[in-house]
């Protein structure tokens, strides 16, 4: 019985990491336009102290929830849920898919007015490699419901009878 709980209190705790990490990958796309601008050119319409403060605490949430989550994850089974798990690995590909193709837009827009620090540097290295953190994970996760499995570790291709 206190496996049984254990089971759910993980599984809980998992589900709010991966929804850590989407709010957080959702504050740098809200404010990734004036964000870049701030990074990379430092110029007009960029982001406010508080937008920039924002994107570092959702950076630092992003990458508590993956490497604790990711901990978690293969003690977990998940049943198969095949809807969900494409809808999962879409919405990683997107993620991963707009935060870089601003950061390009945004570089070769303002190419001429590139202006590199190291603080500027490691935020958008590390919003950069937050994101595809993300990305990951909700990929890896719905290929694992993509495939189901059940208690005892079996997929559900190999609980199939053979014919």
């Amino acid at each position: 019985m206190q496996r049984f709980f254990e089971m759910i209190s993980n599984r809980t705790l998992f589900w709010l990491l991966i929804g850590l990490q989407a709010a957080g990958s959702q504050v740098i796309l809200w404010f990734g336009l004036p964000l870049y601008h701030r990074l990379l050119a430092g110029g007009r319409g960029s982001a406010t102290d508080l937008q920039l403060g924002m994107a570092t605490l959702a950076v630092v949430m992003m990458q508590s929830g993956h490497w604790i989550s990711m901990r978690l994850q293969p003690r977990l089974r998940f049943p198969r849920r095949v809807i969900l798990g494409h809808v999962l690995f879409c919405v990683g590909e997107l993620s991963l898919f707009f935060i870089n193709a601003l950061a390009v837009v945004v570089a070769f827009d303002r190419f001429n007015e590139v202006q590199f620090n190291v603080w500027k540097f490691a935020l958008l290295a590390g919003i950069l490699f937050s994101v595809c953190s993300y990305k990951y994970q909700v990929g890896s996760l719905g290929e694992q419901l993509i495939k189901g499995e059940s208690d005892n570790g079996e997929t559900a291709h190999e609980r199939r009878p053979a014919a």
